[in-house]
């Protein structure tokens, strides 16, 4: 039988950044009651546009597909058909 390792040795090496390695926690605006402004649409539609050709299932994809959705819910709300 093994020994079970003490609490300092699960959290022995642990940052900020790898403590949630598998998926970092991620809080919206809208989570946090904050709206999304004009100058916050449009930072996403630059960020979109050199994230354009970003593989999928990379970190740059994956931010990709965040900011895709961001301005999809964004002009929804403020610009619809």
């Amino acid at each position: 039988m093994s020994k079970k390792p003490t609490e300092k040795e699960l959290v022995e090496g642990l940052t900020p950044w790898n403590a949630h390695a598998d998926e970092l926690a991620s809080v919206s605006p809208t989570e946090l009651g904050i709206e999304a402004s004009e100058s916050d649409y449009k930072m996403a539609l630059k960020r979109i546009e050199a994230l354009f050709d970003a593989e999928p299932n990379t970190p740059e994809g994956d931010e990709l597909e965040k900011l895709i959705s961001f301005v999809e819910a964004y002009e929804n709300k403020h610009h619809p058909i």
